[in-house]
């Protein structure tokens, strides 16, 4: 493995100032940064962390930092769950506030100590994703998907669960259906959200103004219930494809005086076992995210020591149905509930 001197020796500079660069001092010229950077990918060059072997497995976000939500949190316990059965340890990185101007992803990895990343993004920072994997940095994006010749992708397959949500609420007798999910994109939504239009599009009973996109936190699911529960020819149904949402559309109804499920069905979306802590237990998609995290782990570590079978193929789960007590007919007579708790009859 190269060493300090020798990228010095290559840069031309003193190893003071490689130590600088390496570590992000902002008094080192631009044009002496870049140099120094150069010399560090042309040695393959990693900075020595004073552990065993600079065995650093990232979380990167490419984005907002979600890593409060329960999807995040469970997939980090698995991670950790997998990680102590390695020699890595797992840091969380955050790629835009450290990368330097002009710094290639592999000289950022390399500076950081970085041996593989697990990355979380949304549609919008795909082309840092692309960028990452243009430089064959071994990395693993967990959650989206999309079709890439290189990438590795650990995530949740939910179109086929989703379609079977709506198609329950439909043989129940709904038509009037509503779909809420989070406001950023990721292969993950666009899959619930693609399952949702094609079958009430094949059903004959889309409607585009019922779907509503919003933060996801238990706060954001009440203004959706105000709102839909209000509405002159307001929906009987819904599909709430994040668990914070739903949790927080569920406490509003109860507060407004609607009844789950007389007066309105909820399929919720569950990563962890939140279905089970809520009043009807939630008729619920579901996914195992702790599994999930574990998996993403193993397969950047896989990508790293270089094992048999490496690279490895992308690791798809599959999500499942769970019907539970937030679901039942429509009912026989539908009535507005405004935010007050009081009635009107609904005329269709």
């Amino acid at each position: 493995m190269a060493s300090i001197r020798q990228v010095a020796k290559e840069a031309g500079v003193s190893i003071a100032t490689v130590s600088r660069v390496i570590n992000g001092a902002d008094t080192v010229a631009p044009k002496l940064r870049r140099d120094v950077l150069k010399a560090v990918e042309a040695c393959g060059y990693s900075p020595s962390t004073g552990r065993r072997d600079s065995a650093e497995i990232a979380l990167i976000y490419t984005g907002v930092f979600t890593i409060g939500s329960p999807y995040d949190s469970a997939c980090v316990e698995g991670m950790v769950a997998a990680m102590r059965d390695t020699r890595f340890d797992l840091s969380v990185i955050d790629i835009r506030r450290d990368r330097t101007k002009n710094e290639s992803m592999r000289q950022f990895f390399a500076r950081k100590g970085i041996r593989g990343a697990i990355v979380r993004c949304t549609i919008e920072e795909r082309p840092m994703v692309q960028e990452m994997a243009s430089e064959g940095l071994p990395m693993v994006v967990l959650g989206d998907h999309f079709d890439h010749p290189s990438l590795t992708f650990a995530y949740t397959e939910s179109e086929i669960a989703s379609r079977e949500a709506i198609e329950h609420l439909l043989s129940l007798g709904h038509n009037r259906i509503a779909f809420a999910a989070c406001h950023r994109e990721d292969g993950d939504h666009a899959d619930r959200l693609r399952a949702f239009r094609d079958v009430l599009g094949d059903a004959g009973f889309l409607d585009e103004d019922l779907i509503f996109r919003v933060p996801p936190s238990r706060r954001d699911g009440g203004p959706i219930v105000r709102k839909l529960m209000s509405l002159p020819d307001r929906p009987t149904a819904m599909y709430i494809a994040d668990p914070l949402i739903a949790a927080g559309a569920i406490n509003e109804a109860h507060h407004m005086g609607v009844r789950i499920p007389g007066d309105l069905s909820i399929v919720g979306f569950d990563d962890t076992d939140m279905r089970n802590l809520l009043f009807p237990r939630m008729t619920s998609v579901c996914q195992d995210s702790t599994a999930l995290g574990r998996s993403a782990f193993k397969l950047v570590e896989a990508l790293v020591e270089g094992k048999e079978g490496s690279p490895p193929g992308s690791k798809r789960q599959t999500a499942w149905l769970e019907i539970h007590g937030t679901t039942g007919p429509p009912p026989p007579e539908v009535h507005r509930v405004l935010p007050s708790g009081g009635r009107l009859a609904v005329t269709r």
